[in-house]
């Protein structure tokens, strides 16, 4: 019993062990680890002016490709027009004046009686006779009518008229010749031969076709494509009867490469 009581009284007199709080202790720095520190905080500083001039920028020209968000272009309306057709030139033919050959009546000349008193016979008987009176012709002049020459017909039945203007239909890449008949009535006149030759692509031989084969032009319109582009050449263009006589005189035609003139376009016009 009293070597329990000693040993307790000397673990109470024994001193404590101190306790080291781990919460206090340094933790040991490793080398070079404080360069690593000061390299990124000049990296920083460097970068920090880098932004914001990015953003100075971004705000002037928001479109720049530096923007991550640039705005949203406005859409645009896309309006689409459709072609408008543009009237073509109508040309009202005029009836070139024909000598009518109206005959004039040229009055002849008359002869006009005039009488002249006379005394009367009276009896005498010493007298035989007294003399008759007489009656007197006398012929007036008359004025004559000088003819007046009409206008000449022409050698041909049609009259021309060539009209250099740019191709309506084709636009400016196009050539060739195009054209209307009219009759002395002023109407079309389809199924006409039209011979058209000359320069390539024609030749000396030529192409012969009916007017009314092209109809864009009217009902005795007739065509020639003669390129896909303007040319330039010389051609010719006439017009022959069913009996295959020609009615009409030689068109000179000449291309120049103008795409302002790059359709010649030809009228004919019956005057007898």
């Amino acid at each position: 019993m009293a070597r329990r009581l000693f040993q307790r009284s000397k673990s109470a007199d024994a001193p404590l062990p101190k306790r080291v709080s781990t919460s206090t202790r340094a933790r040991p720095r490793q080398p070079g680890q404080g360069k690593w520190y000061n390299r990124l905080a000049a990296l920083l500083l460097l970068l920090t002016p880098v932004m914001f001039v990015c953003y100075l920028l971004i705000f002037l020209s928001p479109t720049l490709p530096l923007n991550p968000f640039p705005p949203k272009a406005n859409a645009q309306v896309r309006v689409t027009l459709a072609p408008t057709l543009t009237p073509q030139p109508t040309y009202t033919p005029t009836r070139t004046p024909t000598n009518t050959g109206t005959p004039t009546n040229t009055p002849r000349p008359t002869w006009t009686l005039v009488a002249t008193a006379t005394r009367r016979p009276t009896l005498d008987l010493t007298t035989t006779g007294t003399p008759r009176g007489s009656l007197l012709a006398t012929r007036t002049p008359t004025p004559t009518a000088t003819p007046t020459l009409g206008p000449t017909k022409s050698p041909f039945n049609y009259t021309v008229e060539v009209l250099y203007q740019r191709a309506q239909l084709y636009g400016t890449n196009w050539s060739g010749s195009a054209g209307l008949i009219f009759g002395l009535d002023l109407k079309h006149q389809p199924g006409i031969g039209v011979q058209a030759w000359g320069d390539e692509p024609l030749g000396p031989d030529g192409v012969l076709l009916p007017s009314g084969t092209a109809s864009q032009y009217g009902p005795s319109g007739w065509e020639f494509t003669l390129g896909d582009k303007p040319i330039s050449g010389k051609y010719h263009v006439q017009l022959y009867g069913s009996t295959g006589e020609p009615i009409s005189p030689i068109v000179e035609i000449e291309l120049k490469g103008d795409p302002r003139a790059n359709l010649a376009y030809v009228i004919f016009r019956q005057n007898h």
